[in-house]
């Protein structure tokens, strides 16, 4: 019985440590992570590079789970944007992420804010026919005409509007082009090479089942 308790608290311990490495913790201390270097997971053996960082909201995983997507099938990748499925919308990927609040950002077709699509009415939604993901002039045209909201946006002199970003939101950058995506979630898109086929594969995992694997030099 000490002999099962002793490995217990290891594993206690271990898990506690490799939590501390996740992705989502070390942004939470840090404020910024870079898509770069290499990342384990608990649930895969394999170390992989990580390429991007895919933002992520409740709504998302609602249509992925309604379309019955398995996140972790064949994924189309290409420089800065995925595909799930052939089914699914390509989805961007960036390099950079750093927290998002009490910042502001320009609302127009290079920012997209994807929590704000958990608070659009299902009938807004709908009306609208968008298709993912939604950019911010898409957004001002549903807050203008059928969506009253105008307390999450700031209007400027110039008739433009900011968004300011809220406790828990992240700002994901050096993209394609000039866009910005402000999330309360990601993914990580990571690349391995598959051990069967030889070829280099790739999976998406949760920001806190991506494991930050220090350099060798910093292991000593």
């Amino acid at each position: 019985m000490p002999n099962n308790l002793y490995v217990t608290a290891n594993l206690i311990m271990m898990n506690s440590q490799l939590q501390k490495s996740s992705l989502f913790s070390l942004l939470c201390d840090t404020g910024m992570q870079r898509a770069e270097g290499r990342v384990r997971s608990k649930s895969l053996l394999e170390e992989m590079s990580l390429v991007g960082f895919i933002p992520y909201t409740d709504y998302y995983l609602h249509q992925l789970v309604l379309n019955s997507v398995d996140l972790n099938d064949h994924l189309y990748v290409a420089p800065y944007l995925v595909k799930f499925s052939k089914d699914t919308p390509v989805y961007p990927y960036f390099k950079t992420i750093t927290k998002a609040i009490g910042k502001k950002y320009r609302i127009d077709e290079k920012l997209y804010i994807d929590p704000i699509l958990d608070e659009i009415p299902k009938s807004v939604l709908q009306y609208a026919h968008f298709k993912l993901p939604l950019d911010g002039n898409q957004l001002l045209h549903l807050m203008l005409k059928k969506w009253d909201k105008k307390d999450l946006f700031v209007k400027n002199d110039d008739g433009t509007y900011d968004y300011n970003g809220r406790e828990g939101e992240w700002e994901l950058s050096c993209g394609l082009g000039n866009m910005i995506s402000i999330s309360n979630n990601f993914l990580c898109l990571c690349r391995y090479i598959n051990k069967v086929t030889g070829i280099p594969s790739y999976t998406v995992l949760t920001s806190d089942d991506t494991i930050r694997v220090l350099p060798e030099n910093e292991c000593e």
